[in-house]
């Protein structure tokens, strides 16, 4: 891939977060995201002379100065400027107001001002400052600390300050700034009542945030990072160069709706690079993320988590119509993923839901209402409409013609794919915890897989990706990522190519395990190793009584993937083993999701001294999604044969 190339920061290119619709006949394309350099660039030095019926503000001690008029433009000349050495000493904005700094003009707490800017006036505008050295307390910040709305926030740079360097209200535009080096967060958009909506945030460069490391100070807080969201209705996160932070990247939590996250280059944080969580309706389009979450990732491989750390995270996030938005969906489009630890991770918790333990937070769905909570309790969570509309479910995404690029050499000097390069859909099972849970056992692993209308199609995938589905047991190839079982990623490439149809089973025994055989009566079953038909290890099957004997799969109700109506060839090779083989018979078993047996076809295996293939082609019965089968016969005790690679794929994928 070509590197990215430097590119002078455009102002405006953001689309409106108003709620229009994104334009359909814009094609997503992996295109390459360009940085928004900001951080020392020209583009944050002020005018060099104060605007027309400005208040010039001297550098030095502004404690004196009337900060708060009403329709005022304020010019900070060049130098640095402080506040009265007080904690709650701060600039309180009135309506309206503008605060310019000249070139090279600084507002420093000195490390005893908590806040910069507070206070709820409207309108204000702040450009070309450079605000360090305050101090707000965890969760807080130092700019609009209160949230305030339609404030304007361009060519400013906001670092090294402790808590959060912004919080954001509603139509809050934050264009063209450096966020750089703050305790926390770059930025917390976060408003009581949770009003904020028409939010953009353009163009920035967010970088080093998070360096009091509170994930490790809070036992994992989860609140850290470059731009963190709270319950945001209406959100255009386009063109920033978010980098370098220690924690997320781009973090949307719980309740957020009506997101446009676009042409970001997202690279080298030390967790996920977009975390869309809790949420609804969102266009992630066009970004370029690159050696994302390898510290996060790192971390929990050391400890033998094997749970698939990505580079953008979907947990629990929906693609909801009855919430509106520019979109009824979560649609990933046209993204550069290259040399992250990890793909997309699509996940539910199937524990997590309104009034649960496992839920991080007191809100509710939007679909019942934030504040209503208590309404989804026992017995009315276990019917309709609260057992659909109190979670948060991970559905209706739409993951398409995005670029996966990963070499497991250069992620930190190499990682074991047991852990990174991994694609995710999966939940866990759901326990009783709460014991009122009606989702328990599997319903959220079948239905994020099933039944939840969540789609990867038309992507382009280079190396040696690995997929995780259902559950953290189902680690599968791409045959079988894409296969009838789970039937992702129509249209997608694999180093260049589509993948064969995945087998049903292929079993060639070459590692020293049985399995997934076991003997059912009057048999034993054991490997061997040496004079196998392919490789060196066989099974071999010996009868133990003279009445009768079988050997079952032990796997019930069978293999699954099995598409009724469709032709499978079954195969193996088999051989006699110890005089005199019996005449064996090999029963395919077919069988619905329950288990119950629909129909058997016999195959038989007579004597042969010599490796011999025996094969069958049938077409599965109407019902039937599984399969698995019985070798049965009668012969005196000590009497035994071999099998080997064994298979079982559809007919017009049979090998030659």
């Amino acid at each position: 891939m070509a590197l990215v190339a430097l590119a002078i920061v455009v102002m405006g290119g953001a689309t409106p977060a108003n709620g229009d619709a994104v334009n359909p006949a814009i094609k997503a394309t992996t295109a390459t995201a360009t940085k928004a350099a900001v951080c020392g660039s020209s583009s944050l030095n002020g005018p060099t002379t104060p605007p027309a019926g400005a208040v010039v503000v001297p550098a030095g001690d502004n404690s004196g100065v009337d900060l708060r008029k009403a329709n005022t433009t304020y010019y900070f000349e060049t130098g640095t400027h402080t506040l009265e050495p007080a904690q709650y000493a701060q600039i309180l904005p009135g309506e309206n107001a503008t605060f310019i700094g000249a070139p090279g003009a600084v507002l420093d707490g000195k490390g005893v001002n908590q806040y910069a800017f507070g206070d709820t006036a409207t309108g204000v505008t702040i450009r070309y400052l450079t605000v360090t050295g305050f101090v707000a307390p965890q969760e807080e910040a130092v700019v609009n600390h209160s949230a305030a709305n339609d404030w304007v926030l361009e060519h400013n740079t906001f670092r090294d300050n402790s808590g959060a360097a912004l919080m954001a209200g509603a139509r809050n535009q934050i264009r063209g700034n450096c966020i750089k080096d703050n305790g926390q967060l770059g930025l917390n958009a976060s408003q009581h009542g949770d009003h904020i909506t028409g939010l953009v945030v353009a163009d920035n460069e967010v970088t080093g945030n998070n360096t009091d490391d509170w994930e490790h100070q809070g036992q994992g807080c989860g609140c850290t990072g470059g731009l963190k969201f709270w319950a945001v209705n209406g959100a255009d996160v386009t063109g920033n160069w978010v980098h370098h932070n220690h924690g997320p990247g781009i973090w949307a939590d719980t309740n957020n709706n009506d997101f446009l996250i676009e042409n970001n280059l997202i690279e080298d944080n030390e967790s996920i690079g977009i975390f869309y969580e809790i949420s609804y309706n969102a266009v992630i389009r066009n970004n370029t993320l690159r050696r994302n979450t390898w510290k996060a990732g790192a971390e929990r491989a050391a400890k033998g988590d094997s749970f698939p750390d990505a580079a953008i995270y979907l947990s629990e996030a929906d693609g909801e119509p009855r919430i509106p938005a520019r979109t009824s969906k979560i649609e990933v489009t046209g993204n550069l993923l290259e040399n992250n630890w990890g793909g997309i991770t699509a996940w539910a918790n199937a524990d997590r839901f309104c009034g649960s333990a496992a839920s991080t937070t007191s809100d509710c769905t939007l679909i019942v209402g934030p504040a209503n909570t208590s309404k989804c309790s026992a017995p009315a969570i276990k019917d309709q409409p609260l057992y659909t509309d109190c979670r948060w479910w991970t559905k209706n995404l739409d993951i398409h013609h995005n670029t996966f690029s990963f070499d497991p050499g250069t992620v930190d000097g190499g990682c074991s794919t047991q852990y990174c390069g991994q694609m995710s859909l999966l939940s866990n099972w759901g326990t009783a915890h709460p014991d009122w849970s009606p989702y328990l056992g599997e319903k959220i692993e079948k239905s994020i897989v099933y039944e939840s209308n969540n789609s990867w199609h038309d992507n382009t995938y280079t190396g040696p990706w690995q997929f995780r589905i259902y559950d953290m047991g189902r680690r599968v190839t791409a045959a079988e990522w894409v296969g009838p079982q789970y039937g992702q990623d129509a249209g997608s490439t694999f180093d260049g190519k589509a993948p064969a149809t995945p087998p049903i089973t292929e079993q060639n025994f070459e590692d020293v395990s049985t399995a997934p055989y076991s003997a059912w009566y009057g048999s034993s079953v054991t490997h061997q190793t040496g004079d196998a038909h392919g490789g060196t290890g066989s099974l071999q099957l010996t009868s133990t009584e003279g009445s009768g004997s079988a050997v079952a799969i032990d796997k019930y109700p069978g293999y699954s993937g099995v598409i009724a109506g469709k032709s499978y060839r079954v195969s193996l090779w088999y051989r006699e083993a110890v005089a005199t083989m019996p005449t064996v018979t090999w029963n395919v078993r077919w069988r619905d999701e329950n288990g119950t047996v629909l129909r058997t076809d016999p195959i038989s295996l007579a004597q042969k001294t010599a490796w011999t293939e025996a094969a069958g082609t049938f077409t599965a019965p109407t019902g039937a999604t599984r399969v698995d089968w019985t070798f049965v016969w009668s012969a005196p005790t000590g009497s035994a044969f071999r099998i080997d690679d064994v298979a079982m794929r559809g007919a017009e994928t049979q090998k030659a």
